[in-house]
């Protein structure tokens, strides 16, 4: 057998892209291996099959996302910037040339919903990096210095589930104008 001549974490990202951009079914192979620069051996024989270089490809997006949501509200020391640094770099990360391409949790929830278990229990992870990325920010103190009973496990929830929805408008089309409307209701959520 001829030695790997890519790097598969390169590969994965590209298969990533791919996956993103079309979803899980619509991705046919040629398709997928065109975008990864292989050929039908060489995936194979690294990756296995298309659902086991998807479920990479999840693995790879929630570590991206989660050091990106990190990065944005690192420097923030009240509640109110966090959140709001969270949701611009959620609606940020979710947007590419322009164009909304939604959140792949949210869409392979969407498209997938319940048929894989295996899929599903990686997208609750997911959820649940999102929920922690938005506890961390309403566990700091608000802007006015004073440390307001909130249930922050609730909030965060609330507050992801409103993103989640708000991309999925998004992606259907909803005018920027109604997702800037959104964006400032969920931030005034914290008020």
């Amino acid at each position: 057998m001829r030695p790997k001549t890519f790097d598969p974490d390169e590969a994965t990202a590209l298969a990533l892209q791919a996956f993103w951009h079309s979803g899980f079914e619509a991705t046919n192979m040629p398709d997928l291996l065109k975008s990864m620069g292989l050929g039908r051996a060489s995936f194979y024989n690294a990756f296995g099959s298309k659902r086991e270089i998807f479920l990479k490809s999840l693995n790879l997006y929630f570590a991206t996302v989660d050091a990106h949501l990190t990065q944005a509200m690192a420097q923030d020391a009240t509640r109110e910037k966090s959140v709001t640094h969270l949701i611009d770099a959620i609606l940020a990360v979710t947007q590419h040339e322009s164009v909304w391409r939604g959140c792949l949790i949210g869409n392979t929830a969407l498209e997938m919903g319940s048929k894989d278990t295996e899929i599903s229990l990686q997208l609750g992870r997911g959820v649940r990096m999102l929920r922690k990325k938005f506890a961390e920010a309403l566990k700091k103190p608000s802007a006015d210095k004073s440390f307001n009973d909130v249930n922050v496990e609730a909030l965060a929830l609330h507050l992801v589930a409103g993103i989640q929805g708000l991309l999925v408008l998004a992606k259907a089309g909803l005018p920027r104008a109604d997702i800037a409307r959104a964006r400032n209701l969920l931030i005034s959520t914290l008020n």
